[in-house]
């Protein structure tokens, strides 16, 4: 038998996917029990509370921000213990640098998926011990206008009651915003040797250039950062839009002339202004993550 002859063959993309899946969830066991345990107390509160009384739990899973937070931590633990830009183990692999590190960020995703399926089931679970809405019509209390001063006291009269029904396919947003948090959090991972010393630092920075533009009276620097963050975030295909279909961004509790503090809208969540803010930061966290993974391309020589 020849040397040529007892190589073994470059393995295929589907067998490295599902040995990173293994490795991946392997990985993550730790941190999935412990989910399940706090999963299982907020159930039995839940529960406990609803017997003596308590409130209902309703089913709106894009009311939820944990998927998005989820997705955007999920990468620590896939890359954890991994030297992504030195010669480890796993870039020893006969398998390209950037191909298999293009499939572990995949496999790291389905892991992901599993686990957002777990929470919206046992989101719908708790609304249905509990007798929650689930796909019924809520209404809502709409503001007069969109921009009432905060603090501001209204009049009950002045709200204005919406009998609104949500379209099922916001049930994909759990998904939608951890993929979309996940591919931008994966890129700056593979992209940079430090991701947290970038995320300080622009923080930092941002704190700095405030404080130069009080101490220089320069509004449009002094007030920068807050805007740009602002529009980041709430803006119409900002961050939130991705992560709640802006539901986050809709709501505030406003203090009426009667006392009562209460749950109202600026507007209701738009279906189209969603699916817009997912293609943009999905498309943009996904040309990041080529860039980055072109940083690990194997360079050989003629």
């Amino acid at each position: 038998m020849t040397g040529a002859s007892s190589l073994h063959p470059t393995p295929r993309s589907s067998g490295v996917l599902t040995e990173q899946i293994r490795a991946v969830a392997l990985s993550l066991r730790l941190p999935l029990r412990l989910a399940a345990v706090l999963a299982t107390v907020a159930t039995v509160l839940v529960i406990a509370e609803r017997i003596t009384g308590g409130g209902r739990v309703d089913f709106a899973p894009e009311l939820s921000m944990v998927p998005g937070v989820v997705g955007m931590l999920f990468p620590i633990g896939v890359w954890r213990g991994d030297d992504r830009f030195g010669p480890g183990f796993f870039w020893m692999l006969p398998v390209d640098r950037s191909r298999h590190a293009l499939i572990k960020v995949t496999a790291g995703w389905a892991c992901l998926m599993a686990v957002v399926a777990c929470f919206v089931l046992w989101f719908l679970l708790l609304a249905l011990l509990t007798g929650g809405n689930i796909v019924g019509t809520q209404t809502l209390q709409l503001l007069p206008s969109a921009d009432v001063p905060a603090g501001r006291t209204l009049a009950p009269a002045m709200l204005h009651a919406v009998r609104w029904s949500p379209n099922p396919l916001l049930w994909l947003v759990p998904f939608t915003a951890a993929t979309g948090m996940y591919t931008l959090s994966s890129a700056l991972a593979l992209g940079t040797r430090h991701p947290w010393r970038w995320l300080i630092g622009l923080f930092l920075g941002a704190l700095l250039a405030s404080a130069l533009g009080a101490a220089a009276h320069l509004d449009w620097l002094r007030l920068g950062p807050a805007r740009w963050f602002k529009i980041l975030h709430e803006g119409t295909y900002g961050l939130d839009t991705l992560l709640s279909a802006r539901a986050e961004s809709l709501k505030t509790a406003i203090t009426l002339s009667t006392g009562e503090t209460v749950n109202v809208w600026r507007g209701l969540p738009d279906l189209g202004q969603w699916a817009v803010a997912t293609l943009l930061w999905t498309g943009l966290g996904a040309l990041a993550l080529v860039a980055a993974l072109a940083r690990h391309r194997e360079r050989r020589s003629a």
